[in-house]
C-alpha cells in the first residue's frame, strides 16, 4: 500500500474517532452522573462516586492515543523537528494517563485526589502548550498556514472559556473540551493538506518511492 492510500485510510480513522467516537463516548459516560446531570458532577467525580472508574479510563487512554497519535503524524507529515515540542507532547499525554489512573476520592485518598488534581490542571496547560507550539513552527515556512492555525485554537480556547464560566469545571465544560480539541486537530490535517508551501503529498509519494527501492 503506497503513501496516499495509507494517508487517506488514516484521515479516515482520525475523523470517525475524533469526529464521532470520542464526541459520543464523553456524553454517554457522562450519563453515569447523577441523573445524567452535565453540570453538577465532573469525569472524575462519575469515575469514583458511581461506579464508571473503567469508563473513566477508557476515555483517557482514548483521548491521549488519539492526541498523541494525531499531533505525532502532523509533526511527520510536516517534518517539524523541535524537540520542546516532542517533551511538550509526551509529557502532556502521559500526564492524562496519569490523571485517570489515579482515583479521586477525596475522602478516602487525600493524597491521590489531590495529585489527581493537580495532574488534571498540568494536562490543560501541557496541551495548550504544545498546540502552541505546533503552530509556531509554521512561522517561517508558511505564514498562511500559521494564521489559520492559530486563530482558530484562539477561537477553540474562547469557546472553552465561555462554557468554562457559564457551567464551571463540570461533566459538560469537559465533553466540549475534548470534542473541540479533536476537531481542532483534525483541522488541522486539513489545513496542511492544503498548505500550498507544505506539500505533504510530494513527502507522502517520496515515502513510496522509498519504499519501492528497498525492496
Amino acid at each position: 500500500m503506497n503513501g496516499l492510500k495509507k494517508h487517506k485510510i488514516k484521515k479516515l480513522i482520525y475523523g470517525l474517532i475524533g469526529l464521532v467516537i470520542i464526541p459520543i463516548y464523553s456524553y454517554i459516560f457522562s450519563l453515569n452522573g447523577p441523573k445524567g446531570d452535565l453540570i453538577l458532577v465532573t469525569f472524575s467525580q462519575i469515575g469514583s462516586r458511581y461506579g464508571a472508574i473503567e469508563n473513566l479510563i477508557i476515555w483517557g487512554i482514548l483521548s491521549s492515543f488519539y492526541y498523541f497519535s494525531l499531533i505525532d503524524y502532523l509533526m511527520y507529515l510536516s517534518d517539524t523537528e523541535i524537540p520542546a515540542l516532542k517533551v511538550t507532547l509526551a509529557f502532556s499525554c502521559l500526564s492524562l494517563l496519569i490523571t485517570v489512573f489515579l482515583p479521586f476520592a477525596p475522602t478516602m485518598f487525600p493524597f491521590a485526589s489531590e495529585t489527581h488534581n493537580t495532574f488534571a490542571y498540568i494536562t490543560g496547560v501541557a496541551i495548550v502548550l504544545t498546540l502552541f507550539l505546533y503552530n509556531f513552527s509554521f512561522w517561517k515556512r508558511d505564514r498562511d498556514l500559521f494564521y489559520k492555525s492559530f486563530f482558530l485554537l484562539i477561537a477553540v480556547l474562547l469557546v472553552l472559556i465561555i462554557v468554562l464560566i457559564t457551567a464551571g469545571v463540570s461533566s459538560l465544560f469537559q465533553i466540549v473540551l475534548s470534542s473541540t480539541l479533536c476537531l481542532y486537530m483534525f483541522l488541522e490535517l486539513v489545513f496542511l493538506e492544503k498548505s500550498k508551501k507544505i506539500d505533504i503529498f510530494r513527502k507522502l509519494r517520496e515515502e513510496k518511492e522509498e519504499v519501492d527501492d528497498w525492496f
